[in-house]
């Protein structure tokens, strides 16, 4: 079927916020061995941003998908989901796709998909998604891996992506 792709929007972009998150999550952490933790803490006391992201993405269930800003981003689907919720003072399922639809939150699909798993991919416009779609992805063995998606549907899917960075100039798709 190929990966999934991910249209993803800033969730948390204040870099002191995401500092103290991850601190917070490493004391409460239970799990982690005593040489991991004062690892972590060093990441943390010398602002080494890729593992800061990494704890402040558990403590804040969203993803650390690009690692060279100080951003933490949530999935759009359950960004738009819970953002209704909290202006509504309601309770939508994230999975509610009918119901979420007929309410009109904005929401996108994970098309068009794409094997090799293209994890270090980050598309931040229309265009750069255009281009992706055109070339493929090669691989780290070589291999080249074209998109696919129902061709008849490919008006929609590509209004989808245009509609995405138009409402979303900051968002990210990634894939995985």
């Amino acid at each position: 079927m190929g990966c999934h792709t991910w249209y993803s929007v800033p969730y948390k972009t204040d870099k002191s916020e995401i500092i103290n998150a991850a601190q917070k999550w490493l004391n409460e952490a239970k799990h982690i061995s005593i040489g991991h933790k004062r690892i972590y803490q060093y990441a943390i006391d010398n602002e080494i941003i890729e593992p800061v992201l990494e704890l402040a993405s558990f403590e804040f269930d969203c993803t650390d998908r690009d690692n060279t800003k100080w951003i933490l981003y949530k999935d759009a689907n359950n960004y738009f989901v819970e953002k209704y919720n909290k202006e509504n003072g309601t309770s939508i399922e994230n999975h509610n796709y009918d119901y979420i639809s007929k309410l009109g939150i904005e929401r996108y699909g994970d098309e068009p998909r794409i094997k090799g798993y293209p994890e270090e991919v980050i598309i931040r416009s229309y265009e750069q998604m255009v281009e992706f779609m055109k070339n493929g992805y090669t691989d780290q063995e070589g291999k080249h891996h074209d998109f696919y998606y129902n061709k008849d549907r490919e008006h929609e899917i590509m209004s989808n992506i245009k509609m995405f960075f138009a409402n979303n100039p900051e968002g990210i798709i990634t894939f995985g």
